[in-house]
């Protein structure tokens, strides 16, 4: 398979589909929308925590997916697109997107990239004497989590990540996280190599992800590719740092 270098639904469905089975998300399709409902129990407290997810879409589908976020605020909208053929300032397609729908923007700078796994090392890394690295092995998806332990025995997390074969095709690699007090420490480099190995066990051919400002250059410096913006938007009435989708993911 040649490695998509343009922003799919193909590509879009797999990282969703990833991203979903990692997160224990419900997800859904219509057309060219697509659905997830964070968590399986936000739907049995009745909570309406519902994501849209559209790709290169039109301005009519964003009009109507804008006008269920304007009845319900607690839904929320991801937008990628293909990256613009020249630079643009920071914020910029954020901006052109919050102005097409009249929506506020809450997530900006944020990249989907790609990477060829046969370009990935297969074999494990090697973990570093004051680590010890735990792997947990679910149906579809592999976590690994990092541990310092003190003389006294006690165990502190210092770095986790995901990653969910989907189709036997795409690697989608999640929630890649870092403790502040163990950054700039090659953690960040050790948990992607360890992932790789891990989905390597299966006949993955593809790489995906999807890339805050913190990590687009790690991932750059360890071979992913960026081919698309990424854009969250909520309610206009709801400021964003009271919006679910700009929470942190903590261990």
């Amino acid at each position: 398979m040649a490695i998509t270098t343009s922003l799919t639904d193909e590509l879009a469905a797999a990282w969703l589909t990833g991203r979903a089975r990692i997160r224990n998300y419900h997800l859904t399709s219509q057309g060219d929308i697509h659905a997830a409902l964070r968590t399986a129990e936000s739907a049995e407290a009745g909570e309406d925590l519902w994501e849209y997810v559209v790709t290169n879409t039109t301005d009519e589908v964003l009009k109507v997916v804008a006008e269920e976020i304007i009845k319900h605020p607690t839904r929320q909208l991801i937008v990628a697109a293909d990256l613009p053929e020249q630079a643009q300032p920071s914020g910029a397609t954020a901006r052109a997107y919050a102005e097409k729908t009249g929506l506020r923007t809450i997530g900006v700078d944020e990249l989907v990239m790609v990477t060829d796994m046969s370009e990935q090392d297969v074999e494990e890394p090697i973990v570093p004497d004051h680590l010890s690295a735990e792997v947990t092995r679910n149906d579809g998806w592999f976590m690994v989590a990092f541990y310092v332990t003190s003389e006294s025995g006690e165990k502190t997390l210092a770095a986790r990540g995901r990653v969910a074969v989907v189709d036997g095709t795409y690697a989608v690699f999640d929630q890649i996280w870092t403790s502040p007090n163990f950054r700039r420490q090659g953690l960040g480099s050790l948990t992607m190599r360890y992932l790789s190995s891990l989905a390597l066990e299966h006949e993955v051919e593809q790489g995906l992800l999807i890339a805050g400002t913190e990590g687009q250059a790690l991932y750059s410096y360890l071979g992913w590719t960026p081919i698309g913006d990424v854009v969250v938007l909520g309610h206009p009435d709801i400021e964003p740092q009271d919006q679910w989708a700009t929470q942190t993911f903590e261990p």
